[in-house]
């Protein structure tokens, strides 16, 4: 059975499913995770990601990358449903300008982030 990445967004994100897919299996095979996997990634803006970041983490600021971990276990189907990770669409864009970079490289490296946060 393969990972199963569900991917969250608003209509307006500007992002491919197929790309934020490919790069959140690469980001858990990373972290040993082949198979057997549910991961949860939400594109939000930056109200909700900071609304997010007051009410569960008691923060101010506007996050770039949040991790809402569920379990590390296999359920009763087999699965293990690591959580959620949520990423602000609109600090994601800035910081491919800020660093000079291309999306896929900053995604992925916020992705590994959010999957290390959900294993702590």
């Amino acid at each position: 059975m393969d990972n199963l990445v569900l991917i969250n967004h608003n209509k307006n994100w500007g992002l491919q499913s197929r790309l934020v897919e490919e790069l959140a299996n690469k980001a858990l095979e990373e972290k040993g995770y082949k198979k057997d996997v549910e991961l949860s990634v939400y594109f939000v803006g930056r109200k909700k990601a900071k609304d997010l970041n007051v009410n569960y983490r008691n923060m101010s600021y506007i996050p770039q990358v949040l991790g809402f971990p569920m379990s590390k276990k296999k359920d009763v189907d087999g699965k293990i449903r690591l959580g959620d990770i949520v990423i602000c669409t609109q600090k994601l864009k800035y910081e491919v300008k800020f660093q000079n970079s291309d999306l896929e490289t900053v995604l992925y490296s916020w992705l590994v982030h959010g999957v290390e946060n959900l294993l702590k």
